[in-house]
Formats: structure tokens, sequence, C-alpha cells
């Protein structure tokens, strides 16, 4: 079994969510770690959330995260 590395850490859990959809759109699995902290304390506190794949996939998953999301509109009226 492969370990889990971090490819992703910030303080906001968006952030982290939406790259953990993007790598499951390729099939890449991912975990956020520090996911549910803020649900079990009294009141929320600054927190890195982390997502991590699996040994094998962090070449790939870097790549994913790295490419450009900007839609170019194409469409001339």
């Amino acid at each position: 079994m492969s370990e889990l590395v971090s490819v992703l850490q910030s303080s906001y859990l968006y952030e982290v969510e939406l790259a953990k959809s993007k790598l499951s759109s390729r099939d890449i699995p991912s975990y956020i770690k520090n996911e549910f902290v803020n649900n079990v304390a009294v009141f929320p506190i600054s927190q890195n959330y982390v997502l991590v794949v699996s040994e094998r996939d962090k070449e790939a998953a870097q790549k994913i995260l790295a490419e450009d999301d900007t839609v170019e509109d194409t469409d001339t009226l």
C-alpha cells in the first residue's frame, strides 16, 4: 500500500474541496485532512486543510492542479 502525500494546503476549505473535485473528475482519489475540525470545536479555529493523494498519483495530481482553468469565450456575436 502506498503512502498518502500532500498536494495542496489551504486555510480555506472551499479551495481544497474544489481541488478534490478536480482530481475526482480525472479519477484520482484524494482525501481532505482536518475537514471536520471546526465541526467538533466549540468555536471556529484557524486550521489548515490538507489535500492528500496516494504517492503513486502525486505527480499526476500536481500537474492537474497546476492547470490553468481559465475559460475563454470563443463565441463571437
